[in-house]
C-alpha cells in the first residue's frame, strides 16, 4: 500500500505547483497501485482518510466553479462543508503505527513546515518506507521573505533526514538540500533527483507562432522575489518608448504584505491607461487558453526549486524570457528560451523589445520550443515506481 500524503491539495481548490503535482501523482498512482490518500488532522496531530468533499477537491479542484480568485482556500475553508469536515476527521483517523507494514510506503509530496514535522521520530521508527518530495530551499536561500517562517522551514530541512529517502525536483535542489544538511551537521540520507513531467494537464496543444498578438503572459503567485515589480519597471520603460503590447498575470495573491505592492503598482500602471490585467488563480482550461493567446511567457523569477511555468510555457509552443541561474537554467536548457540576468531592468525590457519587434528571433525559439521533448508521466511513473521499492527489490 501506498499512503499519500495530500493534505494541500484536498484542503482547497488552490492549484499551485505543489498541488498540480501532487493532484497528478494521485493520478499516476491510481491509475496502477493500491494507494490510500490521506489529510494531516492537525488537531489529532495524525492523518485521516479524506471525506467526499476533500476527495472531490483533490480529484476535481474547481468543479463547475472555473471562476478566477485572487485567494483560493480561503473561503473554502470557512464554508460549512469544511467545518463539518473538520469536526469529522478525527473520526477517520488513520494510526500508521498500526497500519504500516514493511512493504507500505508513506510518499510526503507535500509542502510540510507544520506539526507533521514534529512526528517524524517516531514515523521513523515504523516499518514500511518513509520518502518526502523536497521541492526548494527558498526560505534558507533567500531569507526574511514574507510570511516566509524561515526557522520553522529550518526544522523542516533538518526533519527530512528522519525519512528513508528525499526526492528532489532539480540537481539544485538536490544539492541545497544536501549543504544545509551538512550545514546543519545532520547525517544525510539517500536522495535522488526526479524532475516533473508534461504536461501537469490535458494534452499538447498545436499552437501555432502568435507574435501579431503582441501578448506576453507570466505566471506566478505574487510575490516580490518573483520579481513582478522589476517587470513592470521594464514594461513600462517600453510603454514609454511607445511600443504596443499587453501583459497578462496569471497567479495567486501570496504573502499580502508583496501582493499588496504589485498590485499597488498594477493599479498605477492601469491608471495611466497600460495595457495590462491580473488574471488571478486560474482553472487548468482557463490557464491553457491564457498560454495560447500570448504572443510568449515571461519568467523573471528570482530563484525556483523547479521553474515548472518555464516547461509548461514550452510545452505549449511559447517562448520563454527567463534567468538562467541554478533550477531555472536547468528547466530552460534545451531551446525556446530567452536566458537574461532577470534582476536587471535593462536586460528584461531589452529581451522584451527584442522579441516584440524581431520576427526571425521569435521564429527561432518558437521552432526551438516546438521541438523540446519532455518526460511524460509514463517516465515519471517508471522512475517513481522504481524508487518506491524496497531496496532489496531494487
Amino acid at each position: 500500500m501506498i499512503y499519500l500524503d495530500v493534505t494541500s491539495a484536498a484542503a482547497s481548490s488552490l492549484n499551485a505547483g505543489v498541488q498540480r503535482a501532487i493532484r497528478g501523482i494521485h493520478r499516476l498512482l491510481q491509475a496502477g497501485d493500491a494507494v490510500c490518500p490521506l489529510r494531516w488532522d492537525f488537531s489529532a496531530r495524525r492523518y485521516a482518510r479524506l471525506s467526499s468533499r476533500e476527495y472531490r477537491l483533490l480529484t476535481d479542484p474547481f468543479g463547475s466553479n472555473a471562476k478566477p480568485v485572487g485567494m483560493p482556500g480561503f473561503l473554502d475553508a470557512l464554508s460549512p462543508e469544511a467545518v463539518a469536515d473538520n469536526g469529522s476527521r478525527r473520526g477517520r483517523g488513520v494510526p500508521l503505527d498500526a497500519f504500516l507494514e514493511s512493504s507500505d510506503v508513506l510518499l510526503i509530496p507535500d509542502l510540510c513546515w507544520d506539526s507533521r514535522i514534529d512526528c517524524w521520530s517516531r514515523l521513523a521508527q515504523l516499518p514500511g518506507r518513509k520518502i518526502a518530495i523536497f521541492h526548494d530551499a527558498m526560505p534558507l536561500r533567500i531569507r526574511g521573505q514574507a510570511e516566509s517562517k524561515d526557522e520553522l522551514f529550518a526544522q523542516y530541512v533538518r526533519e527530512l533526514a528522519r525519512l528513508d529517502l528525499v526526492i528532489c525536483v532539480s540537481q539544485e535542489v538536490e544539492h541545497d538540500l544536501l549543504r544545509f544538511w551538512r550545514d546543519f551537521g545532520v547525517t544525510p540520507k539517500p536522495t535522488v533527483v526526479l524532475a516533473w513531467p508534461m504536461p501537469l494537464f490535458g494534452n499538447r496543444p498545436d499552437n501555432r507562432p502568435n507574435l501579431a498578438a503582441k501578448r506576453i503572459l507570466y505566471v506566478a503567485r505574487l510575490r516580490l522575489r518573483k520579481n513582478h515589480l522589476i517587470l513592470l519597471q521594464a514594461c513600462e520603460r517600453l510603454w514609454r518608448e511607445g511600443m504596443t503590447f499587453s501583459l497578462d498575470l496569471v497567479g495567486m495573491a501570496c504573502a499580502l504584505a508583496d501582493t499588496a505592492k504589485i498590485l499597488m503598482r498594477v493599479a498605477g500602471l492601469r491608471a495611466r491607461g497600460r495595457a495590462l490585467r491580473w488574471l488571478k488563480h486560474v482553472s487548468e482550461p482557463e490557464l491553457g487558453r491564457a498560454y495560447q493567446a500570448c504572443s510568449f511567457t515571461v519568467f523573471p523569477s528570482r530563484m525556483e526549486g523547479f521553474g515548472l511555468p518555464i516547461v509548461e510555457s514550452l510545452w505549449h509552443r511559447r517562448p520563454v524570457i527567463c534567468g538562467r541561474n541554478g533550477a531555472i537554467g536547468e528547466s530552460a536548457a534545451g531551446g525556446g528560451c530567452w536566458q537574461i540576468d532577470q534582476n536587471c531592468v535593462a536586460e528584461l525590457a531589452g529581451a522584451i523589445r527584442h522579441l516584440l519587434t524581431d520576427e526571425s528571433a521569435y521564429q527561432r525559439l518558437y521552432t526551438e520550443a516546438e521541438g523540446r521533448t519532455f518526460r511524460t508521466w509514463a517516465d515519471y511513473g517508471r522512475d517513481l515506481k522504481t524508487v518506491l521499492e524496497p531496496a532489496a527489490a531494487r
